[in-house]
C-alpha cells in the first residue's frame, strides 16, 4: 500500500511573522489524525535561525531523529548570508543527514538578481536534493523561476503553490518543476491536472497553516475525474521518487 507522503509542513517556532510554532509531537498527532504515514518538515521563519538557519536546521534533524519513520527533514537557507548558505546547505544534508531545501524569497527577502539562489540550486543538483520554492510572490515570480529551472536543468523544483500567473506553463516546459498542491482550490488543482497529469502535482498541507486532513485527503475527494492511480501518484509516489525513498 502506498504511504501518504504530505510535502510541506513547518516545524520549530514561533515564526518571527505570525507567532505560529508547531512542535513534533504536534505534527505527529496531526499526521495520525489524518492517515498521514510520513511529513516533510522544514523550519519556519523563526525569530533566532542561527546563521543561515543552522540553529534551526540543527533542530529538524533532531526532530527526524526522534521520529525516523515518520518525519522527512529538509533545510532553510537564506541566501542572503552568500557563501554561508552553501556551507550550510553541505552541512544539513551531509552531516545532518536532511533530505532537501526550503526557499523563501519573501521570507528572507530575496529577489532572482541575488547570485546565491542559482548556486544554492546547483548545490542541491550536486547533492540530488529537491528545493522547494514559495511561489507565486512578486519579489520572485514564477517566471523567474522558470528561468531558474532552464539555466539549472539539473535541479529539481517544487513549486509550493499553484497561485499567480504561468505555474502550470513553468511545469509544462521544464520537466525539472513539480507543483504543490499547498493551500491551492479545487478547481485549480483540477486545471493542473487535466494540463498536466498527476506526475508533476505533489501534495502538501503546509500545517499548522491549514487543515492537514482537508489539504491531504478531502479535498481530492472532490475531483470527480480523480483516479485512485493518479492520488496515490500525488500523495506519495511521485515525492518518494524525487527523494529516492
Amino acid at each position: 500500500m502506498t504511504k501518504i507522503i504530505d510535502s510541506h509542513n513547518h516545524l520549530g517556532g514561533p515564526d518571527r511573522g505570525d507567532d505560529f510554532s508547531q512542535s513534533p509531537d504536534e505534527i505527529i498527532r496531526r499526521m495520525n489524525r489524518a492517515g498521514v504515514e510520513m511529513a516533510v518538515v522544514f523550519p519556519f521563519n523563526e525569530v533566532n535561525p542561527g546563521v543561515s538557519f543552522s540553529k534551526a536546521n540543527d533542530f529538524i534533524a533532531q526532530a527526524v531523529e526522534r521520529y525516523p519513520d515518520r518525519l522527512i527533514g529538509f533545510a532553510r537557507l537564506d541566501p542572503n548570508t552568500g557563501d554561508a548558505s552553501l556551507s550550510e546547505l553541505e552541512r544539513a544534508v551531509g552531516k545532518l543527514g536532511l533530505k532537501g531545501v526550503k526557499l523563501h524569497p519573501k521570507g528572507q527577502n530575496f529577489g532572482p538578481s541575488n547570485p546565491y539562489v542559482k548556486l544554492i540550486l546547483e548545490e542541491a543538483a550536486k547533492l540530488d536534493v529537491p528545493v522547494v520554492f514559495d511561489s507565486g510572490k512578486d519579489i520572485f515570480d514564477n517566471y523567474a523561476i522558470s528561468s531558474l529551472a532552464e539555466a539549472v536543468p539539473e535541479a529539481k523544483i517544487i513549486m509550493a503553490h499553484m497561485r499567480g500567473e504561468g505555474f502550470i506553463e513553468a511545469a509544462k516546459n521544464h520537466e525539472n518543476i513539480f507543483l504543490g498542491s499547498v493551500k491551492t482550490p479545487v478547481e485549480r488543482v483540477a486545471e493542473a491536472l487535466e494540463k498536466l497529469g498527476s506526475n508533476k502535482i505533489i501534495a502538501g498541507s503546509d500545517s499548522p497553516y491549514a487543515d492537514m486532513t482537508w489539504e491531504m485527503k478531502d479535498k481530492f475527494n472532490e475531483l470527480e475525474t480523480l483516479t485512485s492511480r493518479n492520488m496515490k501518484k500525488m500523495c506519495g509516489v511521485n515525492l518518494k521518487k524525487l527523494l529516492k525513498l
